[in-house]
């Protein structure tokens, strides 16, 4: 499975138009409104840690989770520059193995659109069950990838950086098909890095029944940063989940 190395170096930049304060505060809102004033947080695939540092400078006890090792160093050297006490491990969140149980589970910037194998949500349905605190929250958003069907390529030009996508949408397999080459300034001299990214368009059904048979029920499923119900026309959507039983 690649390291996204490429990605790692430019994804804050992608990001950088994203108020990830916002969005804390968002999702701590969110979760008081619904019973849990969490005291500890765990992000998958946190990435660069955008997200798991504001909430560790609200206070959560913070830990972050990701498959790239690239993208967790730049998180662990993001923490130390800010003074934050986050935890940032290396791991699959399938296969989620941690001695203490957590508040609230959180996954967003299309962590969980990158579960494309067969069976893999319930995969984790059952691994966050497994590491919840009774009456705690699961927190995600899920990409409506087949909102951005068509077939296209798109070059970003910038001065440090060019970027190449070619995207293309497989309707059988609800997966989002994304190649990225890109070319990055180092010195005096450009690095290439080419990668490929593959979304899956989740079925909501398929996601309540997954939650359900781990004891967990969906509570509500909104617009993206909107407290209102999302439609069928919503590009993004925030899930939110409670654990119900032991």
């Amino acid at each position: 499975m690649s390291n996204y190395e490429g990605l790692a170096k430019i994804y804050d930049f992608m990001m950088s138009g994203v108020d990830y304060d916002a969005w804390a505060e968002y999702v701590l809102k969110a979760a008081k409104r619904f019973g849990n004033d969490p005291e500890t947080v765990l992000d998958l695939a946190c990435g660069t840690g955008s997200t798991t540092l504001p909430l560790a400078k609200r206070g959560l006890k913070a830990t972050g989770l990701d498959l790239s090792s690239a993208m967790l160093k730049i998180a662990a050297r993001k923490a130390a520059d800010a003074g934050l006490d986050a935890a940032f491990i290396e791991g699959n969140m399938l296969d989620l193995d941690f001695e203490r149980l957590f508040d609230l589970i959180v996954s967003f910037q299309d962590g969980i659109n990158y579960l494309t194998g067969e069976g893999d949500f319930e995969r984790l349905a059952a691994a966050v069950d497994g590491c919840l605190v009774p009456g705690g929250l699961f927190m995600f958003d899920l990409n409506r990838v087949d909102h951005y069907s068509d077939s296209e390529t798109t070059v970003v030009e910038l001065d440090d950086m060019t970027l190449v996508y070619e995207n293309q949408y497989d309707e059988r397999r609800r997966i989002w098909h994304i190649h990225l080459i890109g070319f990055v300034k180092e010195g005096e001299l450009y690095r290439k890095f080419d990668e490929v990214h593959e979304e899956k368009n989740h079925d909501l059904n398929d996601v309540e029944r997954a939650l359900n048979a781990h004891h967990m029920e969906i509570i509500k499923v909104w617009k993206m940063f909107y407290e209102e119900d999302a439609t069928d026309e919503t590009n993004r959507v925030f899930v939110i989940a409670k654990k119900t039983g032991a």
